[in-house]
């Protein structure tokens, strides 16, 4: 049937890739290995896929090896850095919720119902919060997992 074995054609094409990966059932690799028999264009394709799989297998992502990019990630300057640049960002949230804070407070806009209100809302996250680094800060002093790399 004519019409079938283009069909065939087509679903093995399509297959190829999965077969090169191991990811066919046993059908389906029969499938493609008898029809690779008989055909030189899927014979070739499923042999250029095979040869890009070992280039790239073999292919080194990065000059710089996993334990040299973790050395430099931890080198003091990045260490120093990074912590200048917490402060710094924690140091401008506190000045500008001190801002907001104070202006909130000595606003006659808002009702003084609506200040405690939105006073008891914030001030359960921020205890929420604080719960919650203070948890943080004490697993992390006694977390036996800490020092273990994935």
């Amino acid at each position: 049937m004519p019409g079938e074995k283009g069909n065939i054609d087509t679903h093995v094409g399509e297959m190829l890739s999965g077969f090169v990966d191991g990811e066919l059932t046993q059908q389906q690799r029969q499938r493609v290995t008898l029809h690779c028999e008989n055909c030189a264009e899927c014979r070739d394709n499923l042999d250029s896929l095979r040869v890009l799989r070992e280039r790239i297998a073999g292919a080194g992502l990065s000059e710089i090896g996993e334990d040299k990019w973790r050395e430099s990630m931890n080198e003091s300057t990045v260490e120093i850095t990074r912590g200048i640049g917490w402060i710094l960002f924690i140091a401008g949230l506190l000045i500008d919720a001190v801002i907001g804070l104070v202006g909130f407070i000595f606003s006659d806009e808002i009702s003084v119902g609506m200040k405690l209100l939105l006073s008891s809302i914030y001030g359960g996250l921020g205890l929420l919060l604080f719960s919650v680094l203070r948890q943080r800060l004490i697993e992390r002093k006694t977390d036996k997992y800490k020092d273990v790399e994935i």
